[in-house]
């Protein structure tokens, strides 16, 4: 028996904001407001997750086709939608938070946007367009959500919304697969990783790599024990700033970088010797420049002052994150955890949010 549980959490967050450069990090509050609802996915994973831009929706996928949306104020009665037995490998809400885009990969592996509307008398959310695009891995809207970049294993298509076509399709700069992806909120700059270890910086419009970096090497400290050849690495999670010009990304080991884009200096590399690999979704610059990113251990996020190269816990408890949804403003996010007891196996989704 498989069971999601929402529960909707707040965390406040107060930013110091002092003019001395050694300032102490503010405190950090977090209360759980309530276990809201349990329910019955019909022996599913939930593997992807995604939340509308002011946390009123929260969308999760199933790895057996079934997508769910539930109101976070009054989750109980969630709207069930028909993945068309697909594995829903991600899911995303256009900025208006009135479009929902879903990616499934079996047989036609399609592209489909769902909105609201009605069937037999009820409110609901119907399928507006399907778009088979292949084997896929990840959605990003850009800021007005006229445009919907498609992550797949070989390229990146960008869709137009209004027309339900294909705009433009980049090719493969990477040796190897792509492993994750980002784009500006105005569409001009996407941010690509490749399984080799390599982090590309495009122009979206012109469709040309600006500059690459690479996280190939470990930085994991101490050394591999004798014997043991160097460990491949490569980045899971990938972030743009919103104006572009920084770019982060989290590895296999947990390591977290940043890079300026337009000189291409590394402006940190954090490696922990616990970290371990960072759940799907988990990176987001804030509007402040900030970075939200998850602990080197997997249980929780943080937010890291770049410039100063600190962090301050935000969430931590005894349960792993699966995959994280980040609004595009980074003020608040939802995240799938489990936890296995007996024969049974319990997801919840959290939503935290950040002031």
């Amino acid at each position: 028996m498989t069971t999601v549980k929402i529960l909707v959490v707040v965390a406040i967050v107060a930013l110091a904001i002092g003019c001395q450069r050694e300032a102490p990090p503010a405190p950090v509050a977090v209360a759980k407001v309530a276990d809201i609802a349990e329910v019955n996915t019909s022996g599913g994973f939930v593997d992807s997750v995604a939340l509308a831009p002011d946390g009123s929706l929260v969308a999760t996928g199933q790895r057996n086709g079934p997508i769910r949306l539930w109101a976070t104020a009054d989750p109980k009665e969630p709207i069930a939608l028909d993945g068309r037995r697909q594995a829903i490998v991600d899911l995303a809400f256009a900025p208006g938070g009135t479009l929902l885009a879903s990616l499934g990969r079996h047989r036609e592996s399609a592209l489909r946007l769902w909105q609201p509307g009605e069937r037999a008398g009820t409110r609901t959310w119907v399928e507006a367009a399907a778009v088979p695009v292949g084997r896929c891995l990840s959605l990003r809207f850009d800021g007005s959500g006229a445009l919907l970049a498609v992550m797949c294993e070989r390229e990146v298509l960008l869709v137009d919304v209004a027309t339900r076509r294909e705009s433009s399709r980049l090719s493969n700069p990477h040796k190897e697969d792509l492993t994750a992806f980002d784009l500006t909120p105005d569409g001009s700059k996407l941010l690509t990783a490749g399984h080799e270890g390599d982090v590309t910086l495009w122009d979206a419009l012109a469709v040309t790599p600006i500059r690459t970096f690479s996280v190939a090497g470990s930085r994991r400290p101490g050394r591999p024990p004798a014997g043991m050849p160097a460990p491949e690495v490569w980045a899971v999670v990938v972030a743009l700033s919103p104006d572009g010009s920084r770019a982060a990304a989290v590895t296999i080991e947990g390591t977290v970088y940043v890079w300026d884009t337009a000189t291409g200096a590394e402006l940190l590399a954090e490696a922990d010797a616990e970290a371990g690999g960072p759940p799907t979704g988990s990176l987001k610059f804030a509007r402040d420049g900030q970075l939200l990113a998850p602990r080197g251990d997997r249980y929780g996020m943080r937010l890291i002052d770049v410039p100063r190269k600190t962090s301050r816990k935000v969430t931590s408890g005894g349960r792993a994150y699966h995959t994280v949804a980040i609004t595009n403003d980074a003020t608040a996010f939802a995240t799938v955890t489990s936890v296995v007891a007996g024969s049974t196996l319990t997801y919840d989704v959290e939503i935290w949010k950040i002031e």
